[in-house]
């Protein structure tokens, strides 16, 4: 700036008013830099922390070394559960980053790959193809990405977008800038909303989401057969009564369609487009997602198989259906989250070895590991070990899954109402190799508690009274209290650890796993083992945050 001298009138008066006007700049730069910063603060941050981690992912994936990523994954919900980038690395090298969100409009899947590729050079876009069929998601499914993409042209770009389909929308810099919309969320704050740097740069599961609910779903053949009837239910009737006399009224009125809108089809072929203009291959993909049509609408049913597959090769696109073009081996009683409309780790991990497979077969990628990539992998197989455990039905397994592969934690058992009628052979000897002495036969609806640390049984014992025990854990320092009553004595079960109840407490065998060294519950079962079969009972809820806390701990604390 130009110094002022000590002269008179019109220089004097500019230096002053260059004074000024360089003050006013700054103090609007630190203001606009402190609204900035506040509003990072302020906003969400639920990736990779919890169930509804679909947003977030443009944030890491911003930090992934340029150019090292082969593959992206855009579209909904579907891709990010059921495509599972490190198991496609584990298995064949592939390189990949998962960057769809739940009910991904189509509009969105165009901006976040105009915003990847300026990151990366990948070979192949696979893209869910759901979307195509999706026109009125709501804000929330804009602002998954919009809240996460850099400011640029392509944010801006989409975010007019959605206020040209948006009803009631709010101006424009309310989605560049996230502080007033989340300026309430004061009293939610926690430590990592003020960590304004990643820890990590490198988030492990590249975008892909494991999830440990079980849920059993209806059928393939069931779902098409219902939609079949809506396909001939392709009349509206009215039966309108007034003084003793019945008018009816009938118009056409679809009920079911596979038509896809205009404008997504515009849109598909922008996409197509800009995948042609980078050298791209564009690989039409959809992930297995089942339901009764009339409750879901995004329900993978033959007839919008029939169209897609159609449409595809009509506009000269590989189209791969993971549900109607090859058998991934799915199990619709145990690899879904919801009934069917999404897949967990069982089902992606079956869906993640297909597709990989089909792209080494007809794609050239290169299979190359690195340092990075296989610390991420690491990273990874400590949640997917956490994950199986979860998911786990089976008695027999869970129990020799514990002396197998969890004998460094803590194992907390106790009864409620009866365990003993069903229990045979093999069950007995499973519980005699983690250590139990108890005499079972003895053990008819009396209550029983068992603690075991480190591989060691601390206590056990078994009553026709009910048992209570308590102590401190050893390497955390956390003091437990555990409480079992058997049928005679009002039935109850419960596991305290730091005055926190984690027992499902229903009939039969309750379990807790405990981390000690890492102070994590890692999973709460119950196994009826009063009933043959002995049915396993969870918490869905309290499941979902064993395993949130868990890929928390391992993203900020171990791989920070």
């Amino acid at each position: 700036m130009q110094r002022c001298s000590n002269g008179k009138g019109l220089q004097r008066n500019s230096c002053w008013f260059d004074r000024i006007i360089f003050r006013v700049l700054v103090f609007i730069l630190i203001g606009i830099g402190l609204f900035i910063i506040i509003g990072h603060i302020f906003m969400p941050k639920r990736f990779s922390y919890a169930q509804s981690s679909e947003d977030g992912k443009l944030r890491y994936y911003y930090n992934e070394e340029k150019d090292s990523i082969d593959v992206l994954i855009l579209g909904t919900s579907h891709a990010y559960r059921g495509i599972l980038p490190m198991e496609m690395y584990q298995l064949y090298g592939i390189k990949s980053y998962n960057l769809a969100t739940s009910t991904q409009p189509i509009e969105v899947t165009y901006y976040v790959l105009r915003e990847a590729i300026k990151y990366q050079s990948p070979k192949v876009i696979i893209w869910d193809v759901s979307n195509l069929y999706i026109d009125n998601a709501s804000e929330a499914r804009w602002k998954l990405v919009t809240d996460e993409m850099k400011i640029g042209v392509n944010k801006i770009s989409l975010i007019r977008e959605y206020l040209k389909k948006a009803e009631n929308a709010e101006e424009i810099y309310t989605y560049l800038f996230p502080l007033p919309e989340y300026h309430t969320r004061w009293k939610e704050l926690l430590k990592q909303d003020f960590e304004l740097f990643d820890k990590n740069k490198h988030y492990f599961g590249k975008g892909g989401q494991v999830s440990s609910v079980m849920r059993e779903a209806t059928s393939v053949d069931e779902m098409n057969s219902f939609v079949n009837r809506m396909i001939r239910n392709n009349e509206k009737v009215v039966y309108e009564y007034h003084d003793g006399e019945e008018n009816e009224n009938r118009e056409w009125d679809v009920l079911y369609s596979t038509e896809i809108p205009v404008a997504n089809v515009e849109w598909f072929f922008k996409i197509k487009k800009m995948c042609d203009e980078n050298n791209i291959q564009l690989l039409g993909v959809k992930v297995p997602a089942i339901e009764e049509p009339q409750r879901y609408s995004s329900a993978w049913t033959l007839a919008k198989y029939d169209r897609t597959k159609a449409f595809c090769e009509e506009n000269g696109v590989a189209y791969y259906d993971l549900l109607y073009d090859t058998d991934v081996g799915l199990d619709w009683t145990k690899d879904t989250i919801d009934a069917g409309r999404h897949l967990n780790l069982y089902g992606a991990q079956k869906v993640s070895a297909n597709l990989g497979n089909y792209l080494t077969g007809h794609y050239e990628l290169p299979n190359e590991h690195n340092v990075q990539w296989d610390k991420d992998l690491k990273s990874y197989e400590k949640v997917r070990k956490v994950v199986l455990l979860e998911l786990e039905q089976d008695f027999v397994t869970y129990v020799n899954m514990l002396e197998d592969e969890y004998k460094d934690n803590m194992i907390f058992i106790t009864v409620s109402d009866e365990m003993t009628v069903g229990l045979n052979e093999a069950d007995i000897n499973a519980l005699r190799n983690l250590g139990l002495q108890a005499d079972y036969s003895k053990a008819l609806q009396h209550s029983y508690i068992a603690v075991i640390e480190n591989g060691a049984v601390q206590y056990e014992a078994l009553s026709n009274r009910p048992l209570d025990y308590s102590g401190v854990c050893s390497q955390s320092g956390k003091e437990y209290e555990l409480h079992s009553s058997g049928w005679w004595t009002v039935a109850n079960a419960s596991i305290k650890i730091d005055g926190v109840e984690y027992a499902v407490n229903t009939r039969g065998l309750n379990i807790v796993v405990y981390d000690n060294e890492r102070d994590l519950v890692l999973d709460s079962v119950a196994f009826d083992t009063w009933a043959e079969v002995h049915p396993s009972i969870r918490n869905d809820s309290m499941t979902n945050r064993f395993k949130d806390a868990f890929e928390r701990y391992i993203v900020e604390v171990e791989d920070k």
